[in-house]
């Protein structure tokens, strides 16, 4: 039997709100989270996430995360998934990622995204 652990629901949360209502996203965070996408710089804190992200999904009209597979040890999950992105041109691509989280008291206080943002940034697939 496998245990779903408080963690591992508090990232699949995460993930469905980041598709379905992006300020309920931003509830899971800790004040004083660190928030880090691919090879960029990490973002210290819920405010300053909210604006990194903000400008990260200019382009974006909707996203879609798909998980293929989880592991969690601790208070630490990751989540191998596919990203589908639909941006405002109405093109959407899929990109493969890892998301991986820290979670205390049922805050994340530490998300970190393993892939390759260029398509999104670029606001193409091309």
């Amino acid at each position: 039997m496998t245990t779903v652990t408080t963690e591992v629901e508090t990232t699949r949360k995460l993930l469905e709100a980041a598709d379905t209502d992006i300020a309920a996203f931003f509830d899971y965070f800790s004040d004083d989270c660190v928030f880090r996408m691919g090879n960029n710089a990490p973002v210290i804190g819920k405010s300053a996430i909210q604006t990194w992200v903000a400008q990260y999904l200019n382009s974006v009209v909707s996203m879609r995360h798909e998980i293929i597979e989880e592991w969690s040890e601790g208070n630490v999950t990751a989540l191998r998934v596919e990203v589908t992105y639909t941006l405002q041109n109405g093109e959407s691509f899929t990109l493969p990622a890892v998301t991986r989280t820290r979670v205390e008291h049922n805050k994340v206080t530490e998300y970190l995204i393993f892939m390759d943002p260029s398509p999104v940034a670029w606001g193409t697939s091309r």
